[in-house]
């Protein structure tokens, strides 16, 4: 039985408080979810740690996450510990979904 659809044209992007970053929750449930996330080409996300693991697909544009240079269709796994920065090299959208948040540091 399907529990949960989030059909694309009712999916609006949100300002998330970081420039050029918006996000498109499709669910959330105690700090647990799965979002679209949108970047413009230079936008940044600043270093942060997770609480718990987190799994990205790239669907479209180049994303550097830390060290790792990540393209459409390219999959991405992070977690605690795994302190990082984020920059678009160019518009690009992405899915993740994940178990806790992100924490930023400093």
């Amino acid at each position: 039985m399907i529990t949960h659809l989030t059909q694309a044209a009712r999916r609006p992007f949100v300002e998330t408080g970081f420039p050029g970053v918006t996000c498109s929750t499709i669910w959330s449930e105690n700090g647990n979810g799965s979002d679209f996330i949108a970047f413009k080409a230079g936008a940044r996300f600043p270093l942060h740690d997770h609480e718990g693991p987190e799994e990205i697909v790239i669907l479209s544009g180049k994303i550097r996450f830390g060290d790792k240079v990540v393209s459409a269709g390219d999959y991405l796994k992070a977690g605690p510990g795994d302190v990082h920065d984020a920059e678009a090299l160019e518009d690009s959208v992405f899915f993740i979904a994940h178990i806790g948040g992100a924490v930023v540091k400093g």
